[in-house]
């Protein structure tokens, strides 16, 4: 008798500030069908600032999908070239999730950009804290310029979702 493995392979849709999803693939073993979470676009709409642009280049840790243990806490970083003619100075990644539950993963909810010329990579960090129960961590965020508006509002957020194992 024989043994069947099976191996799911997702494509990694992580939601760049360009609106375009990510072509990675990440691998997750029966991922919950709610995994990953399909995001549509905004309504179109103009940067906040004429002539600036953010193209995401990928996700450098936790990719869409990853399994993870409860109340585990890690590092996930995105990278983001700013694609466009305008510095970023002072820009962050704000949740759009402010107010979050003990079920949700836990970040801050202003997440710092270093300061990005035009043609540069950025690395952004944050810390997550995953809940002690089981299920799917989707926590979204925006790109807002130094006075807090948002840089790019017919984008779609920027975004991680991990699975919580209840191991």
């Amino acid at each position: 008798m024989g043994a069947a493995v099976l191996v799911v392979v997702v494509l990694n849709r992580g939601s760049g500030p360009d609106g375009h999803p990510t072509g990675s693939p990440s691998i997750a073993a029966s991922p919950p069908a709610d995994c990953p979470v399909r995001v549509t676009n905004p309504p179109s709409a103009p940067p906040l600032h004429k002539g600036d642009a953010a193209a995401f280049i990928e996700d450098v840790t936790l990719a869409d999908c990853t399994r993870v243990g409860p109340g585990e806490t890690m590092t996930k970083v995105w990278r983001l070239k700013n694609a466009g003619a305008v510095p970023w100075k002072g820009y962050s990644l704000r949740r759009l999730d402010s107010t979050q539950q003990a079920d949700q993963c836990q970040t801050i909810s202003d997440v710092p950009i270093k300061d990005t010329q035009p043609g540069e990579t950025v690395d952004i960090r944050t810390v997550i804290t995953t809940p002690r129960k089981p299920g799917l961590c989707y926590v979204r965020f925006k790109m807002v310029d130094a006075s807090g508006e948002v840089a790019f509002p017919g984008s779609r957020p920027i975004n991680f979702q991990i699975i919580v194992d209840g191991l």
